[in-house]
């Protein structure tokens, strides 16, 4: 197979590419209990909802494209088509049409992740995830780019999130952060990464909000005194509250000081104090 594949034509036309071997005859009808779900299927989560209302399509006007599947055995294992299979099952079918083609692993895998960026359906993790799936076939990263139609860069950002700690990494599958919140924990330094993920979460950050997160730097060691600081605990906590440097100072009277290096990190100091920005 040529870096490119075949998948540079879409998978329609594999779907309709000229017979090749015995397997491949055109369209037929399967049994549902004979398609067996692929290891190399990059989609993990099937939205009910939207399962449903499949369902209710294939009730009302059947399923318009054939499954594309390889033989296994006795059995059929499923290319491209699993939701579809899914929610068939749904309808009550008990058959469905599939085309039946000889793919090697690399070729399938290249046809499942495609077939799931086409229609949007992968969560940052699952792409993820998949690109790595295919680096371990053999491809570099430029070939994978190639062979699932994106930008090197774009491959290589989605790569990156599978170098966040495993705390973030649930976070992300859940959508309880998405994939801008977790680029943005991935640039702090590692010491830092779940506490950003805490201050994302608690505090109901925004991408540009998380962006501008800055752990306040450890305290300086001060010269000795006679005396020390009554202060220092408050300060810490206030510091790792609002991402910044605190400095309380005075006993009945005194002032605090928060320090910022940006405007930007002003103007989410800001927030947190309640003052509307105009």
């Amino acid at each position: 197979m040529s870096k490119r594949s075949s998948l540079g034509r879409g998978l329609d036309a594999l779907l309709a590419r000229p017979a090749s071997d015995a397997h491949d005859d055109g369209p037929r009808t399967v049994k549902v209990d004979k398609l067996l779900r692929s290891s190399y299927q990059p989609r993990q989560h099937f939205e009910p909802t939207a399962l449903a209302e499949l369902a209710q399509s294939i009730r009302d006007k059947g399923v318009l494209q054939p499954l594309l599947v390889r033989p296994r055995g006795e059995s059929f294992e499923i290319v491209a088509g699993e939701r579809r299979w899914r929610a068939a099952q749904l309808a009550g079918l008990t058959e469905v049409p599939v085309v039946v083609r000889d793919l090697a692993d690399r070729e399938a895998l290249e046809i499942a992740i495609i077939e799931n960026l086409q229609r949007e359906d992968l969560g940052p993790l699952e792409e993820a995830r998949a690109y790595q799936a295919l680096l371990d076939q053999g491809l570099s990263q430029e070939e994978v780019a190639q062979a699932v139609g994106k930008g090197r860069s774009t491959v290589t950002n989605a790569l990156r999130l599978l170098a966040l700690p495993t705390g973030v990494l649930t976070a992300l599958e859940a959508g309880q952060i998405t994939a801008g919140h977790a680029r943005a924990i991935l640039a702090q330094p590692d010491s830092d990464r779940a506490w950003a993920l805490e201050q994302i979460r608690t505090r109901d950050l925004t991408v540009r909000e998380a962006e501008a997160l800055r752990r306040a730097a450890a305290p300086m060691i001060e010269p000795k005194a006679s005396t020390t600081r009554p202060w220092r605990q408050l300060e810490l906590d206030l510091s790792r509250r609002v991402g910044t440097r605190v400095k309380i100072s005075g006993a009945d009277k005194g002032k605090v000081e928060l320090s910022y290096g940006s405007q930007e990190e002003l103007d989410r100091i800001l927030a947190l104090l309640g003052h509307e920005l105009e």
